[in-house]
């Protein structure tokens, strides 16, 4: 048991140290995603994860992945880029593939929400799309001397305004979910994608976009 708790452990150091973290994929187009219009959109996504406003974490941070005894590592998007960007670009161009004409705003977790807002609104796009990531984490800890964990932890909130800055649609989603069997890299990227296209595709978010 010892050789095999060992043995892990070595390979989970090899994978996050001597080969480079394996990051998480957060860019991927929503192919499934239905709702659709020609309205201009502008969108932004503010990280306001505590652990990345207090700089405990970078903004590429995405989760962590523990060793036998549960100590953990850190796990970061796959592009290196901050997670905000990578969900930026999924959002942008989903809704883009959708008819949308939209205007990507990039944020530094620094920006205020009002700060962000007047960014949207300088676009002069019609609609404006503000995601807010309270949190976003996963955890993961693979079977050694305990059984295997899986988790995903969600907290966002999802804002519709128009041209005179009044919120018309509103959702927050906050939820733990267990993931399958298997490496992050491997399970997190499916759900993603479902869980982005949940927040898009609610019916009045969507009424709202169109």
């Amino acid at each position: 048991m010892r050789t095999k708790h060992l043995l892990l452990l070595i390979l989970i150091l090899t994978l996050l140290a001597g080969c480079g973290p394996r990051g998480i994929k957060y860019t991927a187009t929503i192919n499934t995603l239905e709702c659709k219009s020609t309205r201009s959109l502008a969108v932004a996504v503010l990280d306001e994860r505590p652990y990345i406003l207090n700089k405990e974490k970078d903004p590429s941070f995405v989760g962590i992945m523990r060793g036998g005894y549960g100590n953990p590592f850190n796990t970061s998007t796959e592009s290196g880029a901050p997670l905000a960007d990578d969900m930026l670009m999924t959002v942008a161009d989903s809704l883009r593939a959708r008819g949308f004409t939209v205007t990507p705003i990039k944020t530094s977790p620094a920006d205020s929400r009002n700060a962000v807002i007047d960014r949207l609104y300088a676009s002069g796009a019609q609609r404006f799309l503000l995601i807010e990531v309270k949190d976003w984490q996963s955890d993961y800890l693979p079977k050694a001397y305990t059984a295997e964990r899986s988790n995903l932890f969600i907290n966002a909130e999802i804002s519709v305004l128009n041209r005179n800055r009044k919120v018309v649609s509103g959702s927050r989603l906050k939820e733990e979910l267990t993931l399958p069997s298997g490496w992050p890299e491997n399970t997190v990227p499916d759900v993603y994608q479902k869980t982005m296209k949940r927040l898009l595709d609610e019916p009045r978010i969507c009424r709202a976009l169109q």
